[in-house]
């Protein structure tokens, strides 16, 4: 993406705002189910958007760019877009109105990789970052009870860190350290494609020390760890992206413990190809039992029996990358780039489309989360 400074950035999203911002109506937190998306209709139409099970869209609020993960503020009501990776901007978004409030900006040197997570009372912020000078990663820290001041930084403990997620308990973080090394200035080239070293990191934000630290070892050194999700008795679920031939197809789906115990989810050999060498995204259904993996590039959404290890089968569903449990147990929600919204019930074949034309007609972004 182009680099922009803040005064660009707020002098465009005033004038997106003032042009398609439209609130449909005002609505209690809780009153029923709803899920928050970074999407777009056409060029210069970046938005995020609070959509119900129902499929009515709530609030629709212009960005100037394309938004990615967004991060929920425990205790109230503000909604953090990230920018898409690497990007340098992220957005306080009200949950109830849509209203931005603010914008907050990377500072010189470093840059958003799309995802943050908010400590258990909601004070602050952690964003995975980039220090482009020296490549490593770090997580950047910013004070939400003061306007999001970045009051800090600690490592990542890798390179290229994407997602980040808390373990029970809210005291440690599992990071996904993704290995690449990206810059604004070069979009989104990978600039150390020899020299990647993914892994996973368990690190103590009160100490800013590293617990415990696993990487996939030289074999696997091209296959990017992107994306999490946490069950409630610690196990992480991520998600993977291989760089490397494209005649190979390593396993892309894993789960790790919080003792360092690691394995990768099997897939049948069909199914795995399918996959196209790409995880959008991974999702835990309500029960915690249900494991989901998404393939834009394959267009298939692959799920697993978490208890098990069992591969439980895939659907299609084009472009799908989003995914999200459901309030139903062995559902989960997933979004789409060219085919909207829908329920993905992990038992039955056929998909429920949400939303009809109003859904529908957006391209949804990388990943949708409930509110």
């Amino acid at each position: 993406m182009t680099v922009i400074d803040r005064r660009s950035f707020l002098g465009a999203l005033g004038a997106a705002v003032a042009g398609s911002f439209y609130p449909r109506r005002a609505y209690a937190a809780g009153e029923r189910p709803l899920f928050v998306s970074a999407c777009f209709a056409g060029e210069n139409a970046a938005s995020v958007a609070v959509f119900s099970l129902d499929g009515e869209m709530l609030f629709n609020t212009r960005l100037p760019d394309r938004g990615h993960d967004i991060a929920l503020r425990p205790a109230s009501s503000d909604l953090v877009v990230f920018a898409r990776r690497p990007g340098n901007w992220a957005a306080i978004v009200d949950r109830m109105s849509g209203e931005v409030r603010q914008v907050v900006t990377s500072p010189e040197g470093r840059h958003f990789y799309g995802h943050g997570v908010f400590s258990a009372d909601g004070a602050l912020l952690y964003a995975t970052e980039n220090h482009v000078a020296a490549g490593d990663g770090v997580l950047g820290i910013y004070d939400a009870r003061n306007g999001y001041r970045r009051v800090g930084e600690m490592p990542s403990f890798g390179v290229g860190p994407h997602d980040l997620a808390y373990l029970p308990g809210n005291r440690h973080i599992v990071v996904a350290n993704g290995g690449i090394r990206t810059n604004p200035q070069t979009g989104r080239e990978i600039l150390n494609k020899d020299q990647m070293e993914p892994s996973l990191a368990i690190v103590d934000p009160s100490s800013e020390s590293v617990l415990l630290k696993v990487d996939l070892g030289p074999d696997l050194k091209g296959l990017s760890i992107r994306h999490l999700a946490v069950s409630p008795r610690g196990e992480t679920l991520f998600g993977c992206q291989f760089t490397g031939d494209d005649t190979e197809m390593p396993a892309l789906v894993g789960t790790l413990m919080p003792d360092g115990k690691s394995r990768f989810l099997e897939m049948p050999d069909d199914a795995l190809d399918a996959m196209r060498n790409y995880v959008g995204s991974v999702a835990l259904d309500a029960s915690g039992t249900f494991a989901a993996a998404t393939s834009p590039v394959g267009n298939t959404i692959a799920f697993w029996n978490l208890d098990t290890g069992r591969f439980l089968g895939r659907r299609r569903m084009s472009d799908v990358c989003g995914v999200v449990a459901a309030p139903m147990d062995g559902v989960f929600l997933a979004t789409s780039g060219n085919s909207g919204v829908s329920l993905a019930p992990v038992a039955q074949d056929q998909l429920k489309s949400l939303g009809g034309t109003e859904l529908g007609r957006w391209v949804w972004d990388n990943h949708v989360v409930s509110i």
